[in-house]
């Protein structure tokens, strides 16, 4: 009987020291994973490859307050655009400038009110980068996106957006530098969000506005109108719909 129990009680301690080596086990792989994930290092070796064929870089309330207090908005304004994107969404973007004809291709005068899909620019450069100088013009006012690239932020988790770019992996970075790129991320995914929500209101609004506007230029233009030039609109529009000839 006391064999029994010695022989039992040996078999609860070997479950036991296999119950530690277990969880040792899966402690010593939680910390390596975490030390795998926690190994993400970055330092800018100023390639410029993000700068070249980036494409459009979606702007924030942050940039254009930025601008504001700094006074430069107005060297901005050429160069944004409302980028209706595929799944519905809109964004403010920093659009890019259609590329130069190219030797032999035919040079075409280019149509002041011709818009270029956004589709066509994707790997073009950003449009205040100075190619030959290789600087940002507008360094200290960049956007929030540009100060973040290539970390990003998903509201649950980071995505280095670009694993081609030669400055992951860089020594150099410190714990405050990687903490200040992931606030950054952070700031940027909240700020990008603000704009996406507000943006597609303030569009129709200023649709509207602009639409109303419009039509009481055309109601105090045509009240301003003799009835010899109103007799005349009036022909004009009865010819138009009238049926063509084949």
């Amino acid at each position: 009987m006391e064999e029994s129990n010695e022989k039992k009680e040996n078999i609860d301690e070997n479950e036991v020291i296999a119950e530690k080596e277990q969880e040792k086990e899966e402690t010593t792989e939680k910390i390596a994973t975490e030390e795998t994930k926690a190994k993400f290092t970055f330092k800018c070796t100023r390639c410029d490859n993000c700068c070249l064929t980036r494409g459009p870089i979606p702007i924030t309330f942050w940039d254009i307050e930025l601008w504001a207090k700094n006074g430069v908005v107005a060297n901005f304004l050429p160069y944004l655009d409302i980028y209706h994107k595929p799944d519905g969404g809109i964004d403010l973007i920093f659009k890019p400038l259609p590329p130069s004809p190219k030797e032999g291709e035919e040079k075409t005068p280019r149509d002041p009110f011709g818009n270029v899909p956004i589709e066509d620019l994707l790997e073009e450069k950003c449009p205040l980068y100075n190619k030959d100088q290789k600087q940002c013009l507008v360094y200290d006012n960049r956007p929030l996106s540009c100060r973040t690239y290539p970390l990003e932020f998903d509201g649950k988790n980071f995505t280095v957006v670009d694993v081609d770019c030669p400055g992951i992996g860089e020594e150099g970075m410190s714990k405050e530098d990687l903490k200040e790129m992931r606030e950054t991320a952070k700031h940027m995914f909240y700020e990008l969000t603000r704009m996406r929500i507000s943006l597609p209101v303030l569009s129709q609004i200023i649709s509207q506005k602009v639409m109303m506007d419009l039509m009481r230029q055309n109601m105090e233009a045509m009240s301003k109108m003799s009835d010899e030039d109103r007799a005349k609109l009036d022909e004009i529009l009865k010819k138009e719909k009238e049926p063509q000839p084949d």
